[in-house]
């Protein structure tokens, strides 16, 4: 392995390995099928890039993240490897040109997502590649029971196809038992050596609290935050309206959600990155592949909808080994939302053959036909057509998508967006000289507020109907305003793309996946489940709950979380009377609340209300109806 070891120092400056990662190299240049399960933070990508730098011949990267591939290609550059990777949105002119540089010119690392895989040309080329080995990041995703499943990670199968020698070495953070089970099955690897590192950060707290005031409690916590931070909320709308709260507050702070553009998806994170905004209010669509090392909370204020998405993004916190703190807020509300959502809508076979049957309506698709034809499909239109449910159709269509009966394109559920980037005296001036642009263009100033600050969604449907105007006749008007940069916008005609993957065949293609669909339903139902119960647990370590769903038996308790700290931390009998004291001096002067109470004492905020509980039940205090508290 000396020469696995002058790899690490000439080109990642490294003059020793993390656990587990120089055996899982010796394992890859010994050719064998490898499974690599690291938490967050433990430095997988070094465990295929280091063999493929020991070994002739280049290695193909298949990820499902686009700004993971550009961070890694961009570093392998920096430190002078050759590195290039495919993406989404270039010509075929640009593609033949890049295959071509990975064919002839002695490049080490290929990155592509599943869905390159697909097309013949890629094929084509991987063929005549001498290939030293197949990484698959985020391997998980191949898997029908992941958290994360990608259909179109099942074509990553047709790599062993076409270099059955070439090792497969799999890499992922979150997977159970069972999803590893699944994961090497679907991948075809043959024996594979599976090397687990425990899942314990040492450095991580874990923290859960009941809160109904989750803004202040936010507030707390970051107020005197020097490092990054990441707040995860359940919408886009509240990304923006936790965001400018906070800056209200003083945390500077700015937002990240699916439906902003790519330009400027690029420009908040790298503004969160250098320290301009220390907290990114965001969604899950900031997701896998942030590698900020100096975050030192992560903070969840709904309840996420498994361990699995929860375990990654806590495991954003820390990742330069000080010490952070992952801490989920929610209240009664929040569990009978979760279940709602991601329980009680669950399709089941009766509702996916309604919708199936509707889809192909809608489509105009005659019985045995319509395998493999694509259409523009737009999500909103399609319920309002047949007035269905939309979270339970949104579901299905997603249970349809994850059982390879369609296939949805992955802008499913992205909006346009419009800015308009002249002063709004020069936006009157233009319209004065086209009357459509003019109808158009203030209908929209009328019915979105702060379009001329920000890239705002809008919704070319509602636009259609408050103008009267054609939805092609908008769209043109929109694209000419484009063109004479009177607005910025990324138009999204439909929801999604939709391809059938199968004849039309009604309830006899659903009586297929029945089976299958009560599996996928009972496992959603347990991944919820699962959530519910880390919340409730408070009498095991919060780090021990996490590690044991992922098949790791053998933790100790890690002295840090909210659970081991209440257990570590109980008051006196003389710290309870010292307290209670305190608080009853305090009322004498005035009325104050618990949170009031707690600004003015030095002791733990669950501290006070314990013994605020204590004064009420032996009658010394008394609650008004302005929720303060009173000496009896």
């Amino acid at each position: 392995m000396t020469n696995v070891r002058d790899i690490l120092t000439k080109y990642w400056g490294y003059t020793s390995f993390k656990p587990m990662q120089e055996e899982i190299i010796a394992s890859v240049l010994s050719g064998k099928d490898t499974v690599a399960l690291l938490p967050t933070g433990g430095g997988k990508s070094l465990c295929f890039q280091v063999p493929a730098m020991a070994t002739d011949g280049i290695c193909i990267v298949v990820s499902p993240l686009v700004a993971l591939m550009g961070d890694q290609v961009n570093a392998l550059k920096e430190r002078g490897i050759k590195a290039l990777k495919l993406t989404g949105g270039i010509s075929f002119n640009e593609l033949n040109t890049l295959l071509d540089n990975a064919l002839y010119g002695n490049y080490k690392f290929l990155y592509l997502s599943p869905e390159r895989l697909q097309q013949e040309i890629v094929q084509n080329y991987i063929k005549q590649m001498n290939v030293n080995s197949i990484a698959v990041d985020e391997a998980h995703c191949i898997s029908q029971w992941g958290n994360d499943f990608r259909p179109a990670y099942k074509n990553i199968t047709i790599l062993r196809e076409i270099h059955p020698l070439a090792p497969i070495i799999a890499l992922t953070a979150t997977a159970t038992p069972e999803v590893l089970e699944d994961t090497i099955i679907e991948l075809k690897m043959e024996l594979p050596a599976i090397f687990r590192n425990s899942f314990v950060r040492d450095n991580l707290s874990y923290q859960v609290y009941k809160e109904e005031d989750k803004l202040y409690k936010t507030e707390l916590l970051l107020k005197n935050n020097k490092g990054a931070a990441i707040v995860y909320v359940r919408n886009r709308k509240s990304t923006v309206e936790i965001s400018e709260q906070l800056n209200s507050l003083g945390i500077a702070s700015t937002f990240y959600h699916g439906g902003i553009s790519a330009k400027e998806k690029a420009e908040k994170l790298r503004a969160w990155r250098n320290g301009t905004f220390s907290t990114m209010v965001a969604t899950n669509a900031f997701g896998m592949g942030i590698d900020q090392h100096n975050v030192r909370f992560v903070i969840h204020l709904q309840i996420p909808e498994s361990l699995e998405s929860y375990f990654q993004e806590a495991g954003r916190a820390g990742r330069d080994g000080q010490y952070a703190s992952a801490v989920l807020l929610y209240n009664e509300y929040d569990k009978i939302y979760v279940k709602k959502q991601f329980v009680e809508s669950l399709p089941t076979t009766a509702d996916l053959k309604k919708i199936y049957r509707k889809l192909h309506n809608y489509f105009q698709i005659s019985y045995g036909e319509g395998e493999f034809t694509k259409h523009n499909f737009n999500f909103s239109e399609f319920c309002k057509t047949y007035n269905l449910n939309t979270l339970l159709t949104y579901n299905a269509l997603n249970s349809l998508d994850r059982l390879a009966i369609i296939q949805l394109s992955q802008e499913f559920g992205r909006k346009s967006t419009l800015q308009f980037i002249i002063a709004s005296e020069r936006v009157l001036n233009y319209f004065e000289n086209d009357i459509t642009a003019s109808v158009i263009g203030k209908t929209i100033l009328r019915i979105y507020g702060g379009i001329f600050e920000m890239p705002t969604s809008i919704n070319l449907d509602l636009i259609v109907a408050k103008t009267g105007q054609s939805i092609e006749t908008v769209i043109a008007i929109l694209k000419k305003m484009e063109r004479d940069r009177v607005v910025e916008m990324t138009l999204q005609i439909t929801d999604a793309t939709l391809t059938f993957l199968k004849p039309r065949e009604d309830d006899k293609t659903i009586n297929v996946i029945a089976r299958d669909v009560e599996a996928l339903n009972r496992k959603k139902t347990a991944q919820v489940n699962a959530v519910l119960q880390y919340i409730e647990n408070t009498k095991t370590c919060r780090s021990v709950q996490l590690v044991s769903y992922f098949g790791e038996t053998t933790a100790s308790k890690c002295g840090i979380c909210s659970v081991c700290k209440g257990q570590n931390a109980k008051l006196s009998k003389g710290e309870i009377h010292e307290l209670a004291a305190q608080i009853l001096a305090i009322l004498e002067g005035e009325d104050l609340s618990s949170r009031e109470l707690a600004e003015k004492l030095t002791f733990a905020e669950a501290d006070v209300l314990k013994v605020i509980r204590l004064l009420m039940e032996a009658e010394k205090i008394k609650m008004n109806p302005k929720n303060q508290y009173y000496l009896n």
